[in-house]
C-alpha cells in the first residue's frame, strides 16, 4: 500500500509517496501553492492513503530545511531506484554529486556518465527525476547558462538556484 504525506515549505506544498513496510520513497512532488494539485498528483500514480511515519518526517524536515537554504543529500538507502536503467541511475547520481549551489550542463552531465552525445537522454532522464531537491535536477542548466525546462517550471527552478547562490 502506497502512502503520501503532504506538507507545507517556504516555497508552498510538497509530497512525499512512499511505501511504508520497508519505507521506500517511491516520488517526491515539488512544492506547489495548492494541496488539493498534490493530492491529484498522488492520486495519478495508483491508490494511496495519507499518513506519516517518523521517516517520512525526518525526509519532510530535510526538505523544508532545503527551502531555507540548508544543503541535503540524497538518501540513496531509502529512494526506490527500482524503475531505472543503470544508465539513468548514472545521471541521478552524476546530478546529485553537483555541490549546492553550483550548476551543471546537460552536455557536463553526458560526457560526465561516458555519453557525451546523450544530452538529450540526459534531459529526459531528469524530466522524469522521481526525486527532484534529493536529486537536484534544478542544478542542471543549458550549455548558455538558460535554465532550461523544469518539471515545477522554470521560476521555481530559478527561484531554487537563486536560493543556493545566496547561500
Amino acid at each position: 500500500m502506497l502512502h503520501y504525506h503532504i506538507f507545507t515549505t517556504a516555497f508552498g506544498y510538497a509530497a512525499i509517496l512512499y511505501q511504508a513496510q520497508p519505507f521506500l520513497v517511491k516520488r517526491i512532488f515539488l512544492p506547489c501553492s495548492h494541496k488539493k494539485t498534490l493530492t491529484k498528483q498522488t492520486g495519478r500514480l495508483g491508490p494511496a492513503k495519507t499518513g506519516q511515519t517518523p521517516a517520512v518526517l525526518d525526509l519532510c524536515k530535510n526538505i523544508q530545511n532545503y527551502f531555507r537554504g540548508t544543503p541535503i543529500t540524497a538518501p540513496w538507502k531509502i529512494l526506490d531506484l527500482s524503475g531505472q536503467t543503470p544508465l539513468q541511475r548514472s545521471v541521478l547520481e552524476a546530478v546529485a554529486s553537483i555541490p549546492y549551489g553550483d550548476v551543471r550542463s546537460y552536455s557536463q552531465i553526458a560526457s560526465g556518465v561516458g555519453h557525451p552525445r546523450a544530452c538529450r537522454f540526459v534531459g529526459t532522464t531528469l524530466a522524469r527525476n522521481p526525486f527532484p531537491i534529493s536529486i537536484p535536477c534544478h542544478r542542471i542548466i543549458r550549455a548558455d547558462g538558460s535554465p532550461g525546462s523544469f518539471y515545477g517550471g522554470t521560476e521555481l527552478k530559478k527561484r531554487m538556484l537563486a536560493l543556493e547562490k545566496a547561500k
